[in-house]
């Protein structure tokens, strides 16, 4: 709800007030009269309007809130009395005179509609005075052209009066509105002023903060960058010191650029003698196994030649018990021979020659016997030496193989460290080639430190008046937002 309705509505509820004090005391005055005059029915009539206006007032002005609605309740209930006292009382001049206050009364709201309510409701009251009049009906009845005259005059004056009053009103309502209007405008540009007023303050308040921020952090920058330009200088000269390092490191990775070179062919070399010697190995391995064969062979043929030895042993037993078998025949056949005489010569001889026959047999059965002893002695030590040449040749059996274990596993080592070698010649040769772009690159980075160096210093300069302008700039800021605090405390006062 707007200012001009409040105000509207006040004066509409001072307005019901009033009616219902003037109506209230009018009406407790027509009771103490009726009281006086010991006048039973005006009494009560005059004791229930009283009660019905105050019961009215406070259910519509206090309770129910409907005080628009209070001023034609009021009226009607006023005129409903009058009507009744008029109608089972008894008309009166009075009653004319009641009706012009109560025409006044209704004009107290200045309001068309209350009015005409009131001014109508007077006139059918006043008819109805007019023919229900006894008592003083010749009076009434003569002075009602006059009153009737009166009472329109009377109403044409109030109705002009009103018409005027809400003209008026109008004109002060459209003024009202024009001026709150213009009050909530100047308001709104108010209010916006104090919002960008305010704004601005805040605004401006924290460029400040930030300007002190910023001439802080120009201080501490310029104090960092004194610090690094410093540092730069410490770091140049550093850099000549690794540069000159750089420079013996890659002399010494030359160095071992070209002995690692050497290494590398040296062990190409070693590696190449390994491979010949484990192939020489592998060879020698391979002959001393078929030197095994073979002389396994030999110890099986020296085994059956044994054999063989020990049956012609047997053989030449079997032959010596022939000739001694022999002998004995030819001794036997001498002595049948001798006893025969001349009959037996021939037999003798023939004794005799078994006899000798027997005797060389004996004698190479001996020699034979003698021969295979010897041979069998001979093949003896020959099957010793020959078990020896086994083990011995097994022992060196598992020594090649050893031998050969070491050369394959030296073999493989050569090849890892030559491969090792390989590697660390190229590695040497890449950190050679890193060495010399280290070289270049400390050399420019040396360069560029100086470069740094000196564009920090002229940067340090830089910032140092940049740090002075800010300092003044916050300084004419600060003064700036004070004013502007004045200014706004000025406008909300």
């Amino acid at each position: 709800m707007n200012s001009v309705q409040e105000m509207q509505l006040k004066d509409l509820m001072r307005k019901n007030t009033l009616m219902f004090i003037t109506i209230l005391v009018s009406t407790v005055a027509g009771l103490g009269l009726a009281i006086v005059q010991q006048n039973t029915f005006s009494t009560y009539i005059y004791s229930a309007d009283v009660l019905s206006l105050v019961v009215l007032y406070f259910l519509f002005q206090r309770i129910l809130k409907k005080p628009t609605v209070l001023p034609y309740v009021m009226i009607a209930v006023i005129y409903l009395f009058s009507i009744i006292s008029v109608v089972f009382d008894d008309s009166s001049v009075r009653l004319m005179l009641i009706l012009l206050f109560l025409t006044v009364f209704s004009a107290v709201h200045l309001n068309i509609k209350i009015f005409l309510q009131g001014y109508l409701l007077g006139l059918i009251v006043l008819f109805i005075n007019h023919f229900t009049a006894t008592a003083d009906k010749e009076l009434i009845q003569g002075l009602l052209s006059t009153y009737l005259l009166v009472y329109v005059l009377i109403g044409i004056i109030f109705f002009v009066i009103i018409r005027l009053s809400e003209n008026q009103k109008k004109n002060v309502r459209t003024f009202l509105l024009e001026l709150e209007e213009n009050s909530n405008q100047k308001e709104q540009q108010k209010a916006y002023l104090e919002e960008k007023v305010a704004s601005i303050l805040s605004n401006m308040e924290t460029i400040n903060e930030q300007f002190q921020k910023n001439v802080y952090a120009q201080k501490e920058m310029a104090y960092a960058i004194n610090e690094i330009s410093a540092g730069s200088q410490s770091q140049s000269e550093q850099i000549v010191g690794i540069s000159q390092n750089t420079n013996e490191t890659k002399n010494n990775m030359e160095e071992v650029y070209t002995d690692s070179i050497k290494l590398y062919e040296g062990s190409n070399e070693i590696k190449s003698n390994a491979e010949d010697g484990q192939d020489k190995v592998n060879n020698l391995t391979e002959n001393i196994h078929h030197l095994q064969t073979i002389i396994q062979s030999l110890s099986q043929s020296f085994t059956v030649l044994t054999e063989k030895i020990s049956e012609t042993n047997q053989f030449a037993d079997t032959i010596r018990d022939i000739t001694e078998q022999t002998n004995l025949l030819a001794l036997n056949a001498s002595i049948e021979a001798a006893r025969a005489g001349e009959a037996g010569k021939g037999f003798a001889v023939v004794a005799e020659e078994i006899r000798k026959l027997a005797d060389v047999t004996g004698q190479t059965t001996q020699k034979i016997t003698q021969n295979l002893s010897e041979l069998n002695s001979s093949n003896k030590e020959a099957i010793e030496k020959m078990e020896q040449s086994g083990e011995t040749i097994e022992v060196s059996v598992a020594s090649t193989k050893e031998v050969s274990g070491y050369f394959n596993t030296m073999t493989e080592t050569l090849k890892m460290l030559n491969k090792g070698l390989e590697g660390f010649t190229h590695l040497s040769q890449q950190v050679q080639g890193q060495s010399n772009e280290v070289e270049n690159s400390t050399n420019d980075l040396a360069a560029i430190i100086q470069e740094a160096s000196a564009s920090l210093e002229q940067m340090s300069a830089t910032v140092d008046g940049l740090t002075n302008s800010n300092e003044n700039l916050s300084e004419l800021l600060n003064e700036t937002v004070q004013e502007v605090i004045k200014m706004n405390k000025q406008s909300v006062n």
